[in-house]
């Protein structure tokens, strides 16, 4: 005897493993005694999908178990072993700051906040309008609707888009490189290294009975915009 449970257990096991040359793998459903489906129409349809031999329900590193509702990702121990550290995310942070990066409208200098403090917004917090990816510190003038708090005009290049603080994404383990954190997600702001942010970006996360979107992995909230992600555009310190 086989079954499938209610709404379903899917795994999805990345093509060419976790690493900076990954690639979304297709989503599978596992039934009870371990044996892959292709997904049902929906999480409860009363119809199965087609059994798949060729493929296998051995987690991978980076594999990705959707138990309808939690989405949870599979590292492995060597895995880890190559992936950043928090030591190394927090080096990368006092580099950043050490360049001292400047608003350019304000001049005044920009600095990512200790990880301790995260989503407590300070007065040096780099800021991002996500629609073009330039970085200011924070100011209260640009917007463009009274119905589009977010929405702001960028004074260096004019693009109208969400205007966030950004956040650098600390759990070490959702890192496929150990790059410098060059991109942001849209619309959260969460920061990263490009590979990673481009990964991420691309992972159709279920959702709902049927649907898939992409979604940011330090937050969860569902990605947006045309690339799910922007390259972040620092100013130098003048001197």
């Amino acid at each position: 005897m086989d079954g499938l449970t209610t709404n379903g257990v899917l795994v999805m096991h990345p093509r060419g493993g976790f690493t900076e040359e990954s690639k979304p793998g297709v989503w599978r459903e596992i039934s009870v005694c371990g044996d892959v489906y292709t997904l049902r129409e929906t999480r409860s349809a009363q119809q199965r999908g087609k059994l798949v031999e060729n493929e296998t329900n051995v987690l991978q590193d980076g594999s990705l178990i959707d138990l309808c509702g939690a989405t949870l990702l599979w590292r492995t121990a060597d895995g880890l072993f190559h992936t950043p550290t928090q030591k190394h995310i927090e080096a990368l942070r006092q580099e950043i700051n050490a360049a001292r990066p400047q608003c350019p409208v304000g001049l005044n200098t920009l600095a990512f906040p200790s990880i301790n403090r995260k989503e407590v917004v300070e007065e040096k917090q780099p800021w991002a309008y996500l629609s073009c990816g330039h970085v200011h510190g924070y100011h209260n003038w640009g917007h463009r609707s009274d119905m589009e708090a977010n929405e702001r005009e960028c004074p260096m290049c004019r693009t109208i888009g969400p205007y966030v603080p950004l956040w650098l994404g600390c759990e070490a383990g959702f890192y496929v490189d150990a790059g410098p954190p060059t991109y942001a997600f849209t619309p959260c702001g969460h920061v990263c290294s490009e590979k990673s942010a481009k990964y991420w970006s691309q992972i159709p996360l279920p959702h709902g009975t049927h649907a898939f979107h992409a979604a940011c992995p330090f937050c969860a909230i569902q990605l947006s915009g045309d690339q799910n992600c922007v390259k972040l555009i620092f100013q130098g310190p003048i001197d």
